[in-house]
């Protein structure tokens, strides 16, 4: 985005969004316009998305499956996007990172729409699929005329990743399919578990449809916000969680919602789920009578 957006271009993010974008867009002194996916299933609001382009978008970022929510962006959903972009002649950023985390849902890359190859920037890397998050090891795909400004910014920001870890990623993106059956496999058990146990607690669960992450309702519980509640959990029940306002530039339309991570061994995650049994199961009997 440093690469192909300049001071006062206007940039769409859809809310709840992955926080690196914001900052990023910040340093280029972009205008930001969002449109927020709002639970139980973080449609795209076709209406607030048409309002949102104008002849000064110069970018759309589309992050599918998506962050914090679990969403996997449906292909009638691209294919709004896609007009949208043609329309006015915008660029799109695609964040793909958990494009082999999906359950149930298929993942479509924007860039394999018709028309839309040659204005999408396609990211993706190494990290959520290999579990290799600490390498940071990406890579963006894109036409020439595209690529040229993203090299531009990456030659003074990282320049270069060590020799090593890129013939490690080749390695890694040799895997067969049976690895990514089995990631799938490990994964939705996983999710199993935190989903079901989450319910049994008491929150109302927008499950996922890929990446490793749960949105949640905590409001049964009688906290005002989500910073709130993530504290109680941290220091009276010892578990933590993230407070999704952060992932929003209006914080209340996030301050309802929790979101919890099932990256974990499956021990870890009975535990936690055991823990607000204990701490917090109560207090929605409490608060029903």
């Amino acid at each position: 985005m440093i690469g192909l957006v300049n001071p006062g271009d206007e940039v769409i993010l859809f809310a709840p969004f992955y926080d690196s974008y914001l900052a990023t867009l910040s340093m280029v002194d972009a205008t930001i316009k969002t449109v927020t996916l709002r639970p139980p299933d973080f449609a795209v609001p076709e209406k607030e998305l048409r309002e949102a382009f104008s002849s000064k978008t110069r970018a759309i970022m589309v992050n599918t499956p998506h962050n914090p929510t679990g969403k996997v962006f449906s292909l009638q959903e691209l294919q709004l996007i896609a007009s949208l972009c043609k329309q006015h002649d915008s660029l799109a950023f695609t964040d793909e990172v958990y494009h082999r985390l999906t359950f149930g849902a298929e993942h479509i890359s924007l860039a394999s729409l018709d028309g839309m190859y040659e204005r999408t920037v396609t990211l993706n890397s190494l990290g959520k699929t290999f579990s290799l998050t600490g390498w940071k090891i990406g890579w963006a795909v894109a036409p020439p005329n595209l690529t040229w400004g993203v090299r531009q910014a990456h030659a003074f920001l990282t320049f270069a990743t060590a020799t090593p870890f890129q013939w490690a990623a080749v390695s890694a993106l040799k895997a067969p399919d049976s690895f990514y059956k089995d990631l799938i496999a490990d994964y939705s058990s996983k999710k199993d578990i935190l989903v079901e146990g989450l319910k049994e607690v008491g929150f109302k669960v927008f499950e996922p449809k890929g990446t490793y992450f749960v949105m949640a309702d905590h409001t049964p519980f009688g906290f005002a916000s989500d910073v709130e509640f993530c504290k109680f959990l941290i220091e009276e029940v010892g578990v933590a969680a993230i407070p999704p306002s952060v992932f929003y530039t209006d914080p209340d339309d996030g301050k309802h919602l929790v979101r919890f991570a099932f990256c974990k061994d499956e021990d870890t995650l009975r535990q936690a789920v055991d823990r607000m049994k204990v701490k917090l199961k109560g207090k929605v009997v409490a608060r029903t009578h």
